[in-house]
Parts: structure tokens; C-alpha cells; sequence
């Protein structure tokens, strides 16, 4: 990715609003780390039974899962659930494991219920997903490798840095969405701080941009977090905007959905019209780390609202802020 141009569109609140709401509450302060070299991924410390451990900070995951690893090493209880988690490459898990004493940041749970991550072994306890940030208002600040949870009772957008924009961030099924254009086609897309490629499904692609696996420019992305059932395709594009923000020439992977191939798709025993997991399918796109690592963010969960500013700190990021 290369060329990224940012507008600057100040948001200031009012006096009225001032007087009406109350001062930012800081509820905790963490740091992040990169995951693995070059993939721009980072990660946060938790702890689970008093053991300090790395978990992926993961925006476009439902549900905190742990490593088959960690589980292990931590001697953690196994059980059978009733859910599942599925990942891109389609792999499911049915089982979690209890964490007695889980915490992270202001978080603290006992007998937390974990699911297992369905991910192959790496080098991380699991992912840290949204339901674990959804109860506050989250700060991410990529080039200072901090992120910062507060109180949602307080004074619209964030504290102590001036946002250039705001876009509205809808909740829908634990999936952060914001509308987001891609070569003049708009879609509503997720923002993955756990995956370091932004991504477009095949079918998406093939739909919108007659764009085909053997298709001019597109270069394969083979074994796909080590599956080598599961090729993505690399192509350039012209123009991805969202919030007023606009990237120029973005690398896209073009993906096909292999999320539900293991998915139970049987008829609903209620009403057999309707099948289980009909709606699980890969998003039509997702910002990964490749876009958002040049940028700060606020998660205003309690306003249904996201902030953003170019991140300056952080390499690579274009200096020049122009009006849209």
C-alpha cells in the first residue's frame, strides 16, 4: 500500500455539550507489542491464573478465544459447548476452556469461559476479540503501542488528541462495521486489527469488478495462515475511502469464503425454510493492519462511533494531510 491521503476535518464538541457530560474516567493503560515480524499484528498482555501471557488484539473476532497450546501448558479444564468459532480458513472448534482468574487491563473475570481457537499453533495465548472491549470505550494508538480503556460515561471523542474524523461504527453480531468504498463501490466492512492484509471476498470481487482467480494482476497468496487448501489473490486497486479518509492504489487479498465449508447447514428443526449458520459468511471486505497501523483510532462503543487520525508516529505514515 502505498500513497495514503488523509483530509483534515477537525471535530470539536460543543459548549452546550461540555457543560452536559462528564470528564473522561482513564480506567487502565496497556501496552502492545508486535505479533510477528512484518505482519504489523499486535498483541496485548493478559493473564490467566496468574500467568502473564500474549493474546492478538483482534477487532474482527466475536469472542476471546485461547490457544490449544496455552490450554495445555496451563493445564486448563476442556468441556464440550454448544457454540462455535470458526475462522477464515473454515476450521471450527466446539470446546472451551475455564480460566479461574482472567484479566486484562480493567478487566477482571473469574471462571471465565473460553472458546478454543481453531488456529493451528502460534506463537500467542489466543485472541483478544470484542467481547472484552465492547464494555468500554478503547483508545489504540499504534504508533505509541498503546492502547487505553475508558468509561463511556464521558464527553463525546476521545481524550487528549484531536480526531480528523468521525464515521459511524454499527455492532452487528460482536463485528465492528463502518461503510467503507473501494473503486466506487460501497460495502459494509469490518475493521480487523487481526489480520494484517485487507481482504475482499472472491465472490464480491468476481460480482462487482469481474475480477476471476486467473484474472490480469492478480498474484496468488498461497497457504493462507498455513493452509494449503486456501489460496488468496493479490491486486492492486485504485481508490479505498472511508470516514472522508482516502488510500490511494491499495493492495486488496482477494479471498474465496472458506468459513462456513464445515459450517452445519441443516434445517432449522422449527422451521426447516430456515438452515443454521446461514449467516456465516467471510466479509465482503475488511480493513486489515496494512491500512490501520497508520492510523489512531477511538472505539466509541457507547457513542456507536469511531474516531480516526493519521497516526504521524508511525513509519511509513505520509506526512501530508490535505482537505478532501
Amino acid at each position: 500500500m502505498r500513497n495514503t491521503v488523509f483530509p483534515i476535518l477537525l471535530l470539536t464538541a460543543t459548549a452546550a455539550q461540555a457543560q452536559d457530560c462528564a470528564p473522561a474516567r482513564l480506567l487502565a493503560s496497556v501496552p502492545m507489542h508486535s505479533a510477528e515480524p512484518e505482519s504489523n499484528i499486535r498483541t496485548v498482555p493478559v493473564t490467566l491464573n496468574g500467568e502473564t501471557r500474549h493474546m492478538v488484539l483482534d477487532t474482527g473476532g466475536a469472542v476471546t478465544q485461547l490457544s490449544q497450546g496455552t490450554i495445555e501448558e496451563l493445564k486448563l479444564p476442556l468441556h464440550d459447548s454448544g457454540a462455535r468459532v470458526y475462522d477464515i480458513n473454515g476450521r471450527v472448534s466446539h470446546h472451551f476452556a475455564v480460566v479461574g482468574d482472567f484479566n486484562f487491563g480493567h478487566l477482571s473475570r473469574k471462571d471465565a469461559a473460553l472458546m478454543v481457537w481453531p488456529e493451528p499453533r502460534r506463537p500467542y495465548a489466543g485472541e483478544l476479540a470484542q467481547d472484552m472491549l465492547q464494555p468500554y470505550d478503547v483508545d489504540v494508538d499504534f504508533g505509541a503501542g498503546i492502547l487505553k480503556m475508558y468509561a463511556k460515561d464521558h464527553c463525546p471523542g476521545p481524550q487528549g488528541w484531536t480526531p480528523t474524523v468521525r464515521t459511524p461504527m454499527r455492532n452487528k453480531g460482536w463485528h465492528l462495521h463502518i461503510p467503507v468504498t473501494l473503486d466506487g463501490r460501497t460495502y459494509d466492512a469490518i475493521f480487523d486489527t487481526g489480520s494484517r492484509h485487507t481482504i475482499m471476498r472472491l465472490q464480491a470481487a468476481r460480482r462487482d469488478f469481474g475480477l476471476k482467480t486467473d484474472s490480469p494482476g492478480m498474484t496468488p497468496y498461497r497457504a493462507i495462515n498455513g493452509d494449503a487448501f486456501l489460496t488468496g489473490y493479490l491486486r492492486n486497486f485504485s481508490k479505498l475511502s472511508f470516514g472522508g479518509m482516502t488510500v490511494d492504489n491499495p493492495e486488496v487479498m482477494v479471498v474465496p469464503d472458506m468459513m462456513s465449508r464445515n459450517a452445519d447447514k441443516s434445517p432449522m428443526a422449527r422451521n426447516r425454510a430456515y438452515h443454521h449458520n446461514a449467516d456465516l459468511t467471510l466479509p465482503e471486505l475488511s480493513l486489515g493492519m496494512d491500512v490501520l497501523k497508520h492510523l489512531h483510532l477511538f472505539m466509541a462503543f457507547g457513542e456507536q462511533a469511531l474516531y480516526i487520525a493519521p497516526d504521524i508516529a508511525v513509519p511509513g505514515t505520509p506526512p501530508h494531510l490535505v482537505k478532501p
